[in-house]
């Protein structure tokens, strides 16, 4: 090494300090190594493993979710229509018939947004949301006259949730044929007056069964009601081809016994998609607050500006104008009384 070498070697130790990649202190600095090009190098002969490499097939994309739509939710699983065939899956959480979802292959992935909701608290837990069905046109409250006998407190219950779901009601009155006289559907003339369509049948005997499916025709609907209504008959009378299970009513207690156990949907002909929902005894009003009710009965949208204190809640306060109304007959005692027994319930 020349006396120039050493000079220069000297000055590179030297000043070394100055030019080294400066590193955390206890950090080993690795510097970043070079990513090499297989085909820059001039090889002699072609190394095998980088062949093997180089021809690896790439990974195919996943296929993109499948729609579906759910036709049947019951315990332990639920049926989906894909394509034409009807898909066995495990249920998905707060899963309800009429939802349309995502599949990847028999998984439910994504619940899509629903246009309508008929929901209600969970029978055993009051915190939880139970979506009775989804993406609804219609909701046919089936009552009966007879066996068992016509309670319009469901009715009235069932108006709130409907309004508030965005969807439209429809009242079924079944087995006209146990009607001894027509002034036994006097309870239902409120409801006349408020516009909504009242529909007399009988499905033992086919009486309004052909103005019901007219109605339904071309829509998505959902039958609810109490236990034994005979909402499991009806659809029998409007596809006789499906022969649904049916039971008769309790000679002991005079109730109706469950007959369905799961939510099903079924198409008719005219192209009417109609959910079969198991009976309740009870039906809540999810997330109701007490000062947005009385919005909900429109026959006191007339005369509750007219009353003395803004926050009238129409059952204790003086000078309360729809009190008066209903004195006057100009509102149905019958609807207010339903008001006033809705509004003790949400007060608990």
């Amino acid at each position: 090494m020349t006396r120039e070498d050493r000079k220069l070697l000297k000055h590179f130790q030297e000043h070394e300090r100055y030019w080294k990649p400066k590193t955390p202190k206890g950090v080993r600095y690795n510097p970043p190594r070079r990513r090499i090009d297989a085909h820059s190098l001039d090889w002699e002969e072609e190394d095998p493993e980088i062949r093997a490499v180089e021809k690896r097939p790439r990974r195919k994309p996943e296929p993109p979710s499948t729609p579906g739509l759910v036709i049947g939710v019951g315990p332990g699983a639920c049926t989906v229509l894909c394509r034409g065939e009807q898909l066995t899956c495990r249920p998905f959480p707060g899963l309800a018939v009429g939802d349309r979802v995502l599949l990847d292959r028999r998984k439910i992935e994504q619940i899509l947004p629903r246009s309508t909701t008929l929901s209600r608290p969970d029978p055993h837990n009051p915190r939880v949301e139970r979506v009775i069905a989804a993406n609804i046109d219609v909701v046919v409250i089936v009552v009966s006259v007879r066996a068992p006998e016509l309670r319009p407190g469901l009715i009235d219950r069932y108006l709130v949730a409907i309004e508030r779901s965005g969807t439209e009601p429809v009242v079924c009155v079944n087995k006209m044929d146990l009607a001894e006289s027509e002034s036994e559907l006097a309870p239902l003339d409120p409801y006349h007056s408020l516009g909504i369509v009242v529909v007399p049948v009988s499905a033992a005997t086919g009486e309004g069964i052909g103005e019901l499916l007219e109605i339904l025709a071309g829509r998505m609907a959902v039958l609810a009601g109490h236990s034994g209504v005979g909402k499991s008959s009806l659809l029998n009378a409007m596809c006789p081809e499906l022969s649904l299970e049916t039971r008769s009513v309790s000679e002991v207690h005079g109730k109706g016994r469950h007959t369905t156990t799961s939510s099903q949907l079924y198409e008719m002909s005219n192209g009417a998609r109609i959910i079969d929902t198991p009976g309740i005894r009870e039906f809540g009003l999810w997330q109701l607050g007490r000062e947005e009710l009385h919005g909900h009965f429109h026959e006191f949208d007339a005369w509750g500006g007219e009353c003395r204190f803004a926050d009238c809640t129409h059952t204790h306060e003086p000078g309360c104008a729809v009190k008066q109304a209903v004195e006057a007959g100009q509102i149905p005692r019958a609807r207010y009384e339903a008001y006033c027994r809705i509004l003790g319930s949400l007060l608990g």
